[in-house]
Order: structure tokens, then C-alpha cells, then sequence
């Protein structure tokens, strides 16, 4: 049965009028008295009546701990900068009114528990995790081991005095506790965690810790670099990686990624390899000039290809994709970039939940002109599940010429067993026999009326499903609406004569306000070369809804990145710029959590842009 005494024991701060006797009371009952140094808090037990039964200090950690140090598994530097994240309970004293079996875990306990909390409110940033030395000729640590307190190991039993170590021979046992799960990774990571940010502040911080990226400049570094070698002042390389690194900050035009480059710190310019001025020994940014024919002059086709080629890389890296005899692919991690919170649907996992989508569509430059009036348009396919551009290609002239474009931009990728989905327009017989001939993938098109046999015979099997009893039904809730989205799968008629075409997917989408009224309800055709072996209708209706991750892509281009209303229009620039937004949009959704907001990201990029650096794989002090 539990000590009632228990029940009323609580742990707090000291109040400011108790800070004379909280000393007072450890000089008289504690060996070391009550001197502690940095940044300190000082906690008083109390039992159900409020006298006090138990004193502990928590203070700035020892600046080298070797069993400590090992533990957390970080570097010199990390050490240096994050050491401020542990705490060390350099008092605990239980006074004369509280020694009575399991005292001293109890209170340790409930200090724990809120500890890092008080240490936000006094100072302004988190602790995670509580280092503590016990000397084993007075106390054998139990209360610790009994708070869940890890013996890491002993000291080499030196101390620090005036500025230097000096040997005491006092050895004590050191026990380490975790405040947070994962306060090792948090300590360790390249990154700063968003639990080490100012917890005071409103600025949102995003974990870029995730990411896992091979250096980006070193293959920019292949690009062949087209200019005169006379009078060259800056390497190509250099300069198209610090217009990268510009770009992930959210500069939006050449004017701002010249302004960025400019205000670029020594140490960014050096590990960018920026020039080396003779006169001064400083690096020197490339100008504005500089910038804009280094942009114009590298071939679009090579700059696409490389990017693109690189950020396919890192997904696989990440998501690979198995290869098998039927349904290939990498398992889903994240959601639908549009889909929302609060989804309710079939939680079974049946075929399908391995197949990787790419999208393919394409995004009209809306500011940027040809020298013959048209439209710059590019036509981009992005897998699914990362949210990263892993090929782009230019579309000459008209819109239509998008169906021209579409087996050149699939044609150099790796995509055997992936899933292509993509609108009606490019629901081709063509398109259709390229992807699962010749690439070896899957496709899912949209069924409209530019291929009128093909709908004709969506409609008549769509009137014939059981609309009481979809095969799969999600429904979800968010941005002011209730959606509900059903869908059916039918056998493509023979008389259809569509390449590869096994099934039709039926999807009706039921839109209502959040007091279920319906406001809009309709029903869209799809058509695949997938059989019901090969996904189920779940997983079915996950790849037509991840198809507009694209639109997503182009909407945070638009928004983010103003990209509609920019007017570079000179040579290949639209294209260049835009290949590079494409670049920092799936950088920033790898390297965080792929539904993070963009333009949160970008914004803390340019607040610390040696983060910027990082993410590209541009080591520290890189002098070329």
C-alpha cells in the first residue's frame, strides 16, 4: 500500500525570499556546502503540511567529462556548442524531515519531470539530459540507479582550477540521464534541432537532421563550363553552387541571389571556393554580371540532368526500389502532400503498398516569354513519395507539344517498377506502350474525352458499379471541408484496344461544409495497366491522390518563389531558375518532414546559412 506521505510530497523551485536558507540548509547538511556555478536551479521538497524535506541544485555541467563525452558520442565542436543542453545535479540533500525509505527517488523524480521546462522559463532553452558524480567512498548511488540514472562510467579524478586541470585523485562514479528520447541524436546531429532553438522565441524551427545527402558540388563540378578561358576570374563550379545555395535560401531573382552572394560570409565564400582577391587575401563574391552569364551559359539539358540525376540518388537512397516480377517499388512514408489530418479509411494492407509513383505534368512559366511570343513551358516528373523533381524537360511551343515531350523526359530515368500518373492529355496509346515496354513501369492516366473510346467505356462501366458499396472509402477533414473520396475498379473492355489497359479506376469525390452539408460531388476515370493482384483498391486510390504532389511543386513555386510573375526571360534562364527552385523544394521536403511549409524553411535558411551549405554537401572551409 502507498505511503500517504508520498502523496503529498511535491518538488519546485526555491522561491526568491527561501535563497538564504536553501543555502543555510546545505552548508549545514551537505559536505560541499552551497556554492554552484553557471547557470543554476536551485529545487525545495515539501511535504503535505510545507515543511521542507529535500534540497536539490542543478548547474552548468563540467566542461570535460571523458565517460560523459563518449556516451552522447559527439565532436569537440559539438561539445563546445551545445554543452549549454546538459545539466549537472551538483546538490542533493535530504534534510532530517525527509529520511524515510525511497525518499530520495521520489524527489528526484518529480524534479526530473519538470526540469527542463524550468530551465526554459529561467533560461531560455531546453536541457536534455542530466549528468551527475558520485563519490563511492560516501554514497554508492542508489536513489539514481532507482531514477533510472545509467552508470557510464568513472572520472580520472582531476579537476579544474584557475583555467587548468589539476589531479586530486578524488575518482567518482558518473551517472547519465536522458530528459528526452532522443537527446543523444539531438546532440549529435549536424543540424540544430528544433529542441535546441530558443523555446521562447515565435519563430518556427524546422529539424533539417534527416538529411542524408551526398555533396552536390562535386557533381556540378562535371558540367562542362562553356566561357572563354581567358579573363576568367571565378570557377563555373563555385558560382553555380552558390546560385544553388542562394536559391535554397528563397531568393527569388537574379538581383537577390546577387545580394545574398554579396553578403555571403568569409567563411561561406571559402567553403564555396569563391575567389581569393591578390591585393587582400579575401574572398571575393562573383557579381551580378558574373551570376547572370554563368546562369545564361551553362547547357540546360546537362544543368537538368545532373540535378535531377543527383536528386533521383538521394531518393533511392532513401526509398529504394526493389525489384521484383510483378508490383515493384518503395513502401509509402508520408502522406499525400494534399491530403489532410483526421483520415479515417480502411487501416488493412493489401498489394500495391510498395509501389513508388511519378508524376508527370507540366507548369507554364507564365512571366517569361520567348523572342516569339510564346510561353517558356517545362514539362517535370517527381516521385511521389519524396517530393523531389528527378527529371525536367523544355516543351517547344504550344501546350500540345507536351505530349511530344513526354517519352524524351522519361527516357534517361530509372523508373523500372514505378508507377507513372499523369493527366488525360497524356493518356496516349504511344505513352502507354513506352512505359511498360520500353521502361519496364506502370502507368495510371486520366480518362477524358480526347480519347473518346476509352471514356465512352469508363462511363458505361462506371453506371453499372454498386454506388452504395465502394471497394475503398476515406474521409477526411480540413481547410474549412469534409471530402470524401470512394472508389471502384472495373476490367477495361477488350473492345477498347488500349495498350496494356487492365483496369478502370473510378473515384467519386464527395466535398461538404464541416456541418456535412454537401456542397459539390464528382466522378473521375482513370485508367492502368495494374491489375487487382497487383494493388488493391486502397493503395489505387493513394497513387491517383499523390499525383498532385506535382501541383503542389508548381503552387509553391508560384507562391513561394513568386516564379509566375518573374519576367527572366533571356536565353535559358526561366529554365535554369527553375530547375534550381525544383532543387530546393525537394531538397528542403527530404531533408524534412515532407509535409514541412517552404516558406518556413526558406526563411530559417537565410537566417543560417551555414545550414544552406550543409544540406548541399559542402564540407566546412573548402579552399580550391
Amino acid at each position: 500500500m502507498r505511503d500517504e506521505w508520498f502523496v503529498g510530497l511535491s518538488v519546485a523551485p526555491i522561491s526568491v525570499g527561501d535563497a538564504n536558507r536553501f543555502d543555510a540548509e546545505l552548508d549545514e547538511h551537505h559536505w560541499l556546502g552551497h556554492r554552484m556555478v553557471g547557470e543554476t536551479m536551485r529545487y525545495v521538497a515539501t511535504d503535505s503540511c510545507g515543511g521542507w524535506v529535500a534540497l536539490l541544485g542543478f548547474a552548468s555541467p563540467a566542461l570535460s567529462c571523458g565517460p560523459r563525452d563518449r556516451f552522447i558520442g559527439w565532436t569537440r565542436d559539438l561539445q563546445q556548442r551545445r554543452l549549454r543542453f546538459v545539466a549537472s545535479n551538483q546538490r542533493f540533500c535530504i534534510l532530517p524531515a525527509g529520511r524515510r525509505p525511497n525518499t530520495a527517488s521520489a524527489v528526484m523524480s518529480k524534479a526530473l519531470r519538470r526540469l527542463s521546462a524550468d530551465w526554459v522559463d529561467t533560461w531560455g532553452h531546453r536541457v536534455l539530459l542530466v549528468e551527475t558524480f558520485v563519490d563511492p567512498s560516501r554514497h554508492i548511488g542508489t536513489c539514481y540507479g532507482a531514477s533510472s540514472f545509467l552508470y557510464v562510467g568513472e572520472t580520472a579524478g582531476y579537476g579544474r582550477k584557475s583555467g587548468r586541470y589539476v589531479e586530486h585523485g578524488q575518482i567518482k562514479d558518473v551517472y547519465i540521464r536522458q530528459l528526452h528520447r532522443k537527446a543523444r541524436q539531438v546532440l549529435v546531429g549536424a543540424f540544430d534541432h528544433p529542441l535546441l532553438t530558443d523555446q521562447r522565441s515565435q519563430v518556427a524551427q524546422i529539424d533539417f537532421n534527416t538529411a542524408d545527402l551526398t555533396s552536390l558540388i562535386e557533381r556540378i563540378e562535371a558540367i562542362t563550363d562553356p566561357r572563354d578561358p581567358r579573363g576568367v576570374r571565378h570557377s563555373f563550379a563555385s558560382t553555380l553552387v552558390l546560385i544553388a545555395c542562394a536559391t535554397l535560401a528563397g531568393n527569388k531573382s537574379l538581383v537577390a541571389l546577387s545580394e545574398w552572394s554579396d553578403a555571403a560570409s568569409q567563411e561561406a565564400l571559402s567553403r564555396l571556393g569563391a575567389r581569393i582577391s591578390p591585393s587582400t587575401g579575401l574572398r571575393i563574391p562573383p557579381s551580378y554580371a558574373t551570376i547572370r552569364r554563368a546562369a545564361m551559359s551553362v547547357d540546360p539539358d546537362e544543368f537538368d540532368l545532373i540535378i535531377n540525376t543527383w536528386a533521383l540518388q538521394q531518393a533511392d537512397r532513401r526509398h529504394p526500389i526493389p525489384v521484383s516480377s510483378s508490383s515493384t517499388g518503395s513502401k509509402m512514408e508520408n502522406e499525400s502532400e494534399t491530403g489532410d489530418s483526421d483520415t479515417e479509411g480502411s487501416n488493412s494492407i493489401g498489394a500495391g503498398e510498395d509501389l513508388v509513383g511519378v508524376a508527370v505534368d507540366g507548369k507554364t512559366v507564365r512571366g517569361a516569354r520567348r523572342p516569339d511570343g510564346t510561353q517558356v513551358q517545362l514539362l517535370s516528373a517527381l516521385r511521389h513519395d519524396t517530393g523531389m523533381v528527378i527529371g525536367q524537360r523544355n516543351v517547344e511551343n504550344d501546350k500540345t507539344n507536351e505530349i511530344l515531350a513526354f517519352a524524351p523526359l522519361l527516357e534517361p530515368l530509372e523508373i523500372v517498377g514505378t508507377v507513372i500518373t499523369a493527366d488525360a492529355l497524356h493518356a496516349q496509346r504511344k505513352a502507354a506502350s513506352f512505359i511498360v515496354e520500353s521502361k519496364k513501369a506502370h502507368y495510371i492516366f486520366g480518362v477524358k474525352g480526347n480519347q473518346p473510346r476509352l471514356h465512352n467505356a469508363a462511363v458505361i462501366v462506371g453506371d453499372e458499379i454498386d454506388r452504395d458499396h465502394p471497394e475503398y472509402e476515406t474521409c477526411t477533414r480540413g481547410h474549412g471541408r469534409i471530402d470524401r473520396h470512394r472508389v471502384w475498379s472495373a476490367p477495361v473492355p477488350a473492345s477498347t484496344e488500349f495498350p496494356h489497359a487492365n483496369l478502370y479506376i473510378i473515384v467519386e469525390r464527395e466535398s461538404s461544409t464541416l456541418n456535412d452539408v454537401r456542397t459539390s460531388i464528382e466522378t473521375r476515370y482513370y485508367v492502368t495497366d495494374l491489375t487487382a493482384d497487383d494493388a488493391d483498391p486502397e493503395h489505387l486510390l493513394r497513387l491517383v491522390r499523390d499525383h498532385w504532389s506535382i501541383e503542389s511543386l508548381h503552387w509553391v513555386r508560384d507562391n513561394t518563389f513568386d516564379e509566375d510573375r518573374s519576367q527572366v526571360r533571356t536565353g535559358t534562364l526561366p529554365r535554369i531558375l527553375a530547375t534550381l527552385r525544383n532543387l530546393a523544394i525537394g531538397i528542403i521536403r527530404y531533408a524534412a518532414p515532407l509535409r514541412v511549409n517552404i516558406a518556413a524553411a526558406t526563411r530559417q535558411l537565410a537566417r543560417q546559412p551555414d545550414i544552406t551549405l550543409d544540406l548541399l554537401g559542402i564540407p566546412p572551409l573548402l579552399c580550391k
